[in-house]
């Protein structure tokens, strides 16, 4: 826009200049003539046609006095491209028509010029600053978008500790709870029995079967939420990564996308899954990559175990592979299981969340 208004500055002084000079007939094929160039330059910024049209209208003007006065809108496209040396020419035709212009009239003109060559100069500013703030907006919104995908990465990163000392936490509970209530209730359970077999009074033996009872109901909660406490502590990444460490057969890699929660029958069937598979993989396969994936869809929880080894299994000894062992755990979460010998090995298993 701005590029615009600066050759209707031009235009307007310039027309203004050859109207005071000569009649509106004597000088309408110019006018026409500088509009259209000037729009053709505009439309399609073009070097080697801002080039040639200027060549055209620079000739046109050594024959024809009207034209000199466009040479400053024509040479304004020229002074845009690499060839502005080119517009130096235009004083050739000036120089050829100096006898027929006024002083006043060719003060104007190199006015004319001088402003010709300020807008183009502050254009080329403004174009630079545009260039500028765009690739400064451009890094500023690169930067903020790894920024944020660091502190998401440090935020799971945070979550994933947090999660793995909670369960370190209640492991710890859980031991303690088992290691010194769980065995001074039992000790104080096989006393009291102890007593109840030598006592002879009936109350007190009475009384102390009461004790035993409660006791004993005491004891069985608290396995119930020693029990508990445990099974909601096991780290399914984490045993998954430990296995896969101690993996040393070929390469192997891990893509954990569980976000939720898991009952922990399922995590067993598939810690007992990816340990089966691998020790197939040890005594079947020829591939030197194992890939795990574990999806969270969801209504159902998804296991992929993939190794690229291109040895054909014999399907008469699926059975004597651990395959089988791999079924029972799978039927036991109501879950589908489908093997693919394609490329490579793969293990498709799915199940339904609770």
């Amino acid at each position: 826009m701005g590029n615009i208004l600066n050759k209707l500055i031009i235009f307007v002084g310039t027309c203004g200049l050859l109207l005071f000079e000569f009649t509106p007939y004597e000088g309408i094929i110019a006018i026409a003539l500088a509009i259209a160039i000037s729009g053709l330059l505009e439309y399609f910024s073009n070097e080697k046609l801002a080039k040639g049209l200027f060549i055209v209208f620079f000739i046109v003007s050594g024959f024809y006095v009207q034209f000199v006065f466009f040479l400053p809108l024509i040479s304004y496209d020229l002074l845009r491209t690499k060839n502005q040396m080119l517009t130096l020419l235009a004083l050739i035709p000036y120089t050829l028509h100096l006898n027929k212009f006024s002083l006043g009239t060719m003060s104007v003109l190199i006015g004319i010029s001088t402003i010709v060559y300020l807008l183009k100069v502050r254009e080329t500013n403004e174009k630079k600053l545009r260039e500028d703030y765009i690739n400064q907006r451009d890094y500023l919104t690169e930067l903020s978008i790894s920024l944020e995908e660091k502190i998401n990465e440090l935020v799971s990163k945070q979550d994933v500790e947090v999660n793995l000392a909670t369960l370190n936490e209640r492991n710890r509970i859980a031991r303690e709870i088992h290691d010194n209530v769980g065995h001074l209730l039992s000790s104080a359970i096989l006393q009291i029995g102890a007593v109840i077999a030598v006592s002879k009074d009936e109350n007190t033996v009475k009384s102390l079967e009461v004790v035993k009872n409660t006791l004993n109901e005491g004891m069985n909660s608290i396995r119930e939420s020693v029990h508990n406490l445990y099974e909601d502590s096991i780290d399914l990444y984490g045993e998954i990564n430990k296995l896969l460490r101690n993996f040393t057969f070929c390469e192997t890699s891990l893509n954990y996308e569980i976000t939720g929660d898991m009952p922990a029958k399922a995590k067993y069937a598939i810690i007992g899954i990816i340990k089966e598979s691998l020790s197939n993989v040890m005594k079947h396969s020829n591939g030197d990559l194992v890939s795990i994936s574990l999806y969270e869809h969801p209504k159902l929880f998804q296991l992929i175990i993939y190794d690229n080894g291109d040895k054909k299994l014999d399907h008469g000894n699926f059975k004597g592979m651990g395959l089988e062992s791999i079924k029972q755990r799978v039927a036991s979460l109501n879950g589908i299981v489908n093997f693919d010998e394609t490329k490579g090995f793969r293990i498709f298993i799915s199940f339904m969340k609770p």
